[in-house]
This record gives C-alpha cells, structure tokens and sequence, in this order.
C-alpha cells in the first residue's frame, strides 16, 4: 500500500520541476517502515525513484500505514505525531519541503 502511494508521489514530483530543482546533486537515500514494511526510495537532482531492497539508506522514516500515506499526501512532518524520523536536521527540512510542495497545488488554500 505505502509502495503503490510512493509511486504515485513520485509520479507527481517528476512532473513538477519547481520541486526538482530543490532536490541535491548527491544522491539520498530514504527508507519508508510501515508496520515492518519497508520502501526504500532514492533522490537526486536527476531522479527520483522507487528502489528495491538497499543495505545502506540515509533517512528512515517509520509509522503506521496510514501515518506513511498522510505523509506523502503532503500532510507536514510535525503535523503527525506518530512519525520517527532518523537523518540529519538538514535532511528533515528537505522532505518536509518535498512531501509539502509536490501535494501543494492539490490542496485548497483557506483566505
């Protein structure tokens, strides 16, 4: 279930170049464990993909299915108090940015 999101994220991300260009050159990678599910996705400044099983990740991110799904739904990182989060600060802020800004245009503003 959390694969089949990440891929339509992705997806997203791709078609929206403002958020690519704020992607770094080195490449990341990111592990998504729901309920010991793990999805394993890396990002670069050329691509960002959907990666089999990896032996080195650089962020984890952890929480329950449905936690995963509000989170690439574009909901922020602080916003779910279920998430665990393991990475630098630097690359908090980058996903946090990511997640946000792909599902930005999706969600209705309140003036």
């Amino acid at each position: 279930m959390v694969k089949e999101n990440l891929e339509v994220f992705i997806a997203k991300a791709k078609g929206k170049l403002h958020v690519m260009e704020i992607l770094p050159y080195y490449s990341l990678r990111c592990c998504l464990v729901a309920y010991g599910e793990k999805t394993v996705f890396s990002l670069c400044k050329n691509d960002l993909q959907v990666e089999g099983e990896a032996n080195m990740v650089d962020i984890v991110i952890e929480g329950s299915t449905e936690e995963i799904i509000k989170l690439l739904s574009g909901t922020k990182m602080r916003d779910i108090k279920g998430l665990s989060f393991k990475g630098s600060f630097r690359h908090y802020l980058l996903l946090d940015s990511l997640f946000t800004l792909v599902n930005r245009s999706e969600r209705k503003e309140v003036s």
